[in-house]
């Protein structure tokens, strides 16, 4: 999985995170299962951006300054 990817999963859990807090306004149904979705679609961006972070090579150069 790319870097791309890992940034495309936390920006698509932002924006059912923004979409599940309408709905929880709104007092829909679908709330708590949009933003439980949310919640997984953050942390496995987060999680791989980790990840890819720790994984690169010129990673202990950046650390070092």
């Amino acid at each position: 999985m790319k870097t791309k990817h890992a940034v495309i999963l936390l920006v698509f859990g932002y924006c059912l995170d923004f979409i599940g807090a309408l709905f929880k306004i709104l007092h829909s149904a679908q709330a708590d299962i949009t933003l439980t979705v949310a919640a997984i679609l953050k942390v496995l961006g987060a999680l791989v951006f980790l990840y890819k972070l720790l994984t690169y090579p010129k990673i202990k150069d950046f650390m070092e300054r």
